[in-house]
């Protein structure tokens, strides 16, 4: 394997499997065990680089064998032109749910080497590089492993591409690739803008050859796109790379600033997953073990419409689910389906059957013995909710989500990236924290995870001030009030003096700088011990109090004590 020799890492350390010419190997593959059950023995094994094989589909070429290929039959030739072409031509028919149980064979031999392999497509895995690559030795150990392991458990060829993102690793996957962190930019810069027709986009990076149901008129279309942007003289990845982030947005919209981003070498943000505090999932104990693949599309369709009932109880739809069965004699096995948006019951229910016909005839195809199958569940790994996919009133998509999107886009144009800006969640224990703005349709940083000892529960305020505006709190007497050592009060508060200049938030509130107001009711001082355990750690507490304006009108605020000074963390409604 060659390797390119390094830039921040932008995006997900990927490791892409592909097995080329899939959907023909998968078409060959039927036509000789058909062959070999008329005949009653085994077919001639046939070379793709010797005999021209072609798969039509719609009575269109979609996939043709190098001696094909160089007979001059194309993909998207009509049948009779492929038979004037290469009249000696083996023929075949596509078969989707063939290709889709054949493939288990591939994800069952990756397995062997590394968990977490996510089917994109018939003839296409991912999966994470980091924990596989540290328990192999390396990526380049790890990707001679997973060439072995299909070689040895399948009899098929596959190719094997590492680097930053899905898109990258795919296209560096025919060639065995491995492309150093952060360079993934460069890699793909040289690539034909036409390499974007099969790129991983859409809510579960899935594959865009499929209708979908939620959103078909508002489907992106990569192959106009690419047309369009090659009638417009962007030839490769780096031409349109190079092109300001801003303008491609304000020209083209959201979904080509999506593909901009993956030319760039980086990755789109994947949605926030939903987590409900119960898990969801779909099980069934079949009576009758299934052993048989024609059996697995009686118990598909009420398993797929519990599951959609249940996310449908929850507001929620899915985009990536886990398939898991439990045999006789106590094994599991799973795999893991992405779906590019929102999963129907039709297409969870293809995904069962697909899933169990690879599993059942795996080993009549050469592959591990499965015993019958006693049960099924269907587990959903990436939820969201289901507004963000569902139509709007008249049939259209989020018409006034993409209305405002436009004009994001606009201003970002006019005025630069950093002009819009939108807050995520970003974690810790201060409100300041919690909260953080970055460019709208930027990368997104990943969120810390806490716990956060000392953070406030929620309902937390409404009002969060960037920069803290000074006070003082005061007793009866007039004395600074501040916490001691043992988190304790050192005087009941009775007055808040404002020492800042007067801020927009704190004047609607009735507060003015240089005014002292009455405090009517406090809680019990929380204290933050922030980085005890560094030299740059020190304590801070937090304080409710219930103040009267000037307006006489009662003000609930969140007053934060650092080195005796305080200062005020947030206004609540």
């Amino acid at each position: 394997m060659s390797t390119i020799a390094a830039a921040p890492r932008t995006a997900t350390r990927t490791v892409a499997v592909t097995v080329p010419d899939w959907p023909l190997l998968a078409a060959l593959d039927r036509h000789q065990r058909r062959e070999e059950k008329e005949n009653g023995e085994p077919a001639p094994a046939l070379d793709l680089a010797a005999d021209p094989v072609v798969l039509l589909e719609q009575h269109r070429v979609t996939h043709a064998g190098v001696a094909a290929r160089e007979a001059g039959v194309l993909p998207g030739m009509k049948r009779r032109a492929a038979r004037a072409a290469c009249p000696e031509a083996l023929v075949l028919e596509a078969d989707r749910e063939h290709e889709s149980a054949l493939f288990e064979l591939v994800a069952a031999a990756v397995d062997t080497i590394a968990a977490g392999v996510d089917v994109l497509r018939p003839g296409v895995l991912l999966m994470s590089a980091r924990g596989p690559a540290r328990h192999q030795g390396g990526e380049g150990p790890l990707a001679e492993r997973i060439l072995d392991a299909v070689a040895e458990l399948t009899g098929w060829d596959c190719a094997v591409g590492i680097a930053d993102g899905p898109f990258a690793a795919l296209l560096a996957s025919p060639p065995g690739r491995i492309v150093r962190e952060g360079r993934s930019a460069e890699y793909l810069a040289p690539h034909p803008i036409d390499a974007l027709r099969h790129a991983p986009v859409g809510p579960g990076w899935g594959h865009r050859g499929q209708p979908s149901a939620t959103r078909p008129e508002r489907r992106l279309d990569l192959g106009e796109t690419v047309d369009l942007l090659q009638r417009l003289g962007i030839t490769t990845l780096g031409d349109l790379a190079a092109l300001p982030s801003a303008a491609v947005a304000d020209r083209f919209g959201p979904d080509v600033a999506t593909l901009h981003l993956l030319a760039c070498g980086q990755e789109p943000t994947p949605p926030a997953a939903h987590h409900p505090t119960q898990p969801i999932l779909a099980e069934t104990t079949l009576e009758t073990p299934l052993v048989r693949t024609d059996q697995a599309a009686f118990i598909a369709r009420p398993l797929a419409e519990q599951l959609h009932d249940r996310l449908v109880e929850h507001g929620l739809v899915c985009t990536r689910l886990r398939i898991v069965a439990r045999t006789e004699g106590g094994e599991e096995m799973e795999r893991t389906w992405r779906h590019d948006g929102a999963l129907t019951v039709a297409d969870v229910v293809d995904r069962i059957r697909w899933q169990c016909d690879g599993w059942i005839t795996r080993a009549r195809l050469g592959g591990p013995a499965t015993g019958a199958i006693t049960r099924i569940g269907l587990h959903p790994l990436q939820l969201a909710p289901a507004g963000e996919n569902a139509p709007a009133l008249w049939g259209s998509a989020g018409e006034a989500a993409q209305r405002a999107a436009r004009a994001l886009a606009r201003a970002q144009g006019l005025a630069g990236e950093d002009a819009v800006q939108v807050p995520i969640l970003a974690g810790g224990r201060l409100l300041a924290e919690e909260v953080t703005a970055v460019p709208w349709r930027s990368e997104k940083p990943a969120r810390r995870e806490g716990p956060w000892p000392g953070s406030l529960p929620r309902p937390v305020p409404a009002t969060v001030f960037r920069r803290p505006p000074e006070v003082r709190l005061e007793d009866a007497e007039g004395q600074p009030v501040v916490v001691t050592a043992r988190g304790l009060l050192s005087a009941p508060p009775a007055r808040l003096l404002i020492a800042a200049p007067g801020l927009p938030a704190l004047q609607r509130a009735g507060l003015r700088a240089g005014s002292g107001y009455p405090v009517i009711g406090h809680g019990a001082p929380v204290v933050i011990d922030e980085r005890w355990w560094a030299r740059d750690g020190h304590r801070a507490a937090r304080l409710q109090l219930v103040v009267r304006g000037a307006s006489a009108e009662e003000t609930a605020v969140l007053a934060l004590s650092r080195t005796g000074e305080w200062s005020l963390e947030g206004l609540y409604d």
